[in-house]
């Protein structure tokens, strides 16, 4: 296994005042499970395993003063801090300067200029005991239910195009899947896109939003069981010209994620 590259997007937090509604949902509807570790400020901190996946991708943080809930995208940094001087000459708002994440990595905490939460965020490692020259490639192809495709919708996507490019040294692709729809393939610190930039037209009654997608192997089934957990509907499965099915979903607790089949060709 390599290193993620830099900018590429591999880990989501979970910020939630209720911890065990947002695991029993996704782990009802995904079958992740949810190892503690310490966490800094000394609670414990809920890994987000994914089933059959090697390492984790992400956490669950839980607060009970603030009733903060959202799933925020963490890219890879080589220089949290470094990075966050970058990001704030070119408009972004600190939110948490440069830490000790709770897994033992760096990260920090950041707005970009159109007010969208986001992370940057150097990786620990694998986890203690872990040969990673001993793992089958294959073993880091993600899952069912793993992280495999992120989207920022945004209001002006020429702006979240230069601040991204410059910021994380994300490059784009025209994806003409949807007709109508102005919509961006990202390669975040990766050779094909990895996610994606959704252009709202600037006359809608929408707001810019991040948000996650699982891969799945059947989109309409996984929406039937959402629903059935306590999920809401934003955008029924569609598939696009070239064959990928996706869906866009809130989770009980008002958290947007989405969801995917790649093609199957």
């Amino acid at each position: 296994m390599t290193f993620p590259a830099r900018g590429s997007v591999v880990w989501i937090e979970i910020d939630t005042s209720d911890a065990k509604a947002v695991q029993d949902f996704y782990g009802s509807l995904f079958g992740w499970s949810f190892p503690g570790m310490p966490a800094p400020d000394g609670g414990t901190y809920h890994l987000i395993q994914p089933a059959g996946a090697p390492f984790p991708m992400g956490g669950i943080l839980e607060s009970s003063s603030d009733g903060r809930e959202g799933i925020v995208l963490s890219a890879v940094s080589l220089d949290v801090a470094g990075d966050v001087a970058r990001l704030k000459d070119l408009g972004a708002t600190v939110v948490v300067p440069p830490s000790k994440a709770a897994d033992g990595g760096d990260y920090a905490r950041l707005k970009d200029p159109r007010g969208n939460l986001f992370a940057i965020w150097t990786p620990p490692g694998p986890p203690p005991g872990v040969d990673t020259g001993q793992l089958d490639p294959s073993a880091f192809a993600p899952k069912p239910g793993s992280l495999g495709w992120f989207e920022i919708g945004t209001r002006d996507i020429e702006a979240s195009r230069a601040f991204f490019a410059q910021g994380l040294d994300w490059r784009y692709e025209s994806d003409p899947g949807v007709p109508g729809e102005t919509y961006d393939g990202v390669r975040a610190g990766t050779p094909h896109p990895s996610g994606g930039l959704r252009e709202l037209g600037r006359d809608r009654d929408a707001a810019d939003y991040t948000m996650p997608l699982f891969l799945t192997d059947d989109v309409s089934a996984t929406t039937d069981k959402a629903l059935a957990l306590g999920a809401t509907v934003l955008d029924a499965p569609t598939a696009t010209t070239y064959g990928l099915t996706y869906a866009r979903l809130t989770d009980p607790r008002g958290n947007r994620f989405g969801l995917f089949t790649p093609p199957k060709s």
